[in-house]
């Protein structure tokens, strides 16, 4: 039995790819102290993993923040530094596996400065800040999209959601069936304008929409003609997905690969403040293989209600299930930990 340090912070799309690695690992009798931060998320996805020991720092990001809040990273992090270099110590462990966040840094650097083995994995198309940082020192980096050739990259897709099934029931009927999600965050645009935009359409249709927690209040009214069912979080998307006819969403790379994984299509409305605006190219790959439709905010919204009118009215969502997926992530997780556990043998 070996005992890993596995990173991520804040988001889904950091943090399930994390945890379907950290069970795959488990399966393998292998223990997994989980290092992140302390939002609602990640104690909400936590509380329920009762093998994985979750250790929590109190820290923010650095890009996009104020001179303040740069400052009192900078201040924090040579503390947990030296918290996670003591973790590494005692309980002897041997690889370091970074999801993306902010956190990745100090724990990343702690393996450095300990001489563990590194690895990485990049969701998104767009290489990360923190992975950036830290991909000079990575043994392994594992990338869900075709990044780079370089010898040490292994493009493998996102380790799959694995929650269990719930066997959640849905209304059955005749009416088209659409899957609205903002993200594990939910998204202020997508819970005011797209209740709006499908409301123009007139159109009987089975809506579920997860609007992001604490957002509930924030979602503009679905008229009688819709069948509206409001979530504040979805833990078992992939049965949602299976569920609907396509998917309204933002474009974070897990909740993307889930979708397509699924053979479902997608109108995906990147989030224009996206570091690097990696959410626009991630969006961008999948419309370019023809498993969905890019709407960017600062397009009219009379655009959106057009667009969707073409894809119900065409049937364009007919045709999306029919394409089989660009990446195959279902065996990420496995491939990912066989290329450590490689490694960890030669020890």
């Amino acid at each position: 039995m070996k005992n890993i340090i596995v990173c991520a912070a804040k988001t889904g799309g950091h943090i399930f790819p994390a945890l379907s690695f950290s069970k795959k690992a488990l399966q393998k009798n292998n223990k997994i102290i989980f290092l992140g931060t302390n939002t609602d998320l990640e104690k909400k996805i936590f509380s329920k993993s009762k093998n994985i020991e979750f250790v929590r720092f109190d820290l923010d990001g650095f890009r996009g923040k104020s001179i303040s809040q740069k400052f009192i990273f900078l201040i924090k992090l040579p503390l947990i530094l030296y918290k996670v270099i003591s973790i590494i110590i005692s309980r002897n462990i041997s690889s370091v596996v970074c999801f993306g966040g902010f956190i990745t840094v100090p724990v990343g650097l702690a393996s450095i400065v300990t001489l563990r083995n590194l690895y990485l994995h990049e969701q998104n198309s767009i290489v990360g800040s923190s992975n950036r940082i830290l991909s000079i020192f990575a043994k392994k980096i594992f990338t869900a999209f075709p990044i780079s050739d370089e010898e040490k990259y292994f493009f493998i897709g996102n380790p799959a959601n694995t929650q269990n099934k719930t066997g959640v029931k849905f209304q059955q009927n005749d009416n088209l069936n659409i899957l609205i999600t903002g993200g594990s965050q939910g998204s202020d645009f997508i819970n005011k304008n797209i209740p709006i935009a499908i409301n123009a359409l007139e159109i009987k249709l089975n809506v579920i929409h997860q609007c992001g927690l604490n957002k509930l209040q924030n979602v503009s009214k679905y008229s009688d003609a819709v069948n509206a069912s409001i979530e504040e979080f979805i833990d078992n998307l992939d049965e949602y997905i299976e569920w609907c006819d396509f998917v309204i969403c933002r474009c974070g790379a897990g909740t993307l690969s889930e979708i397509s994984h699924k053979r479902r299509g997608m109108i995906m409305i990147p989030l224009p403040q996206s570091i690097d605006n990696h959410q626009y190219f991630n969006a961008l790959f999948y419309e370019k293989n023809n498993q969905g439709r890019v709407f960017q905010e600062k397009e009219p919204l009379e655009e959106l209600s057009n667009l969707l009118e073409d894809i119900i009215h065409k049937k364009i969502h007919a045709d999306w299930k029919k394409i089989n997926p660009p990446i195959d992530h279902s065996k990420a997780a496995s491939i990912m930990f066989d290329e450590i556990q490689k490694d960890n043998a030669a020890i």
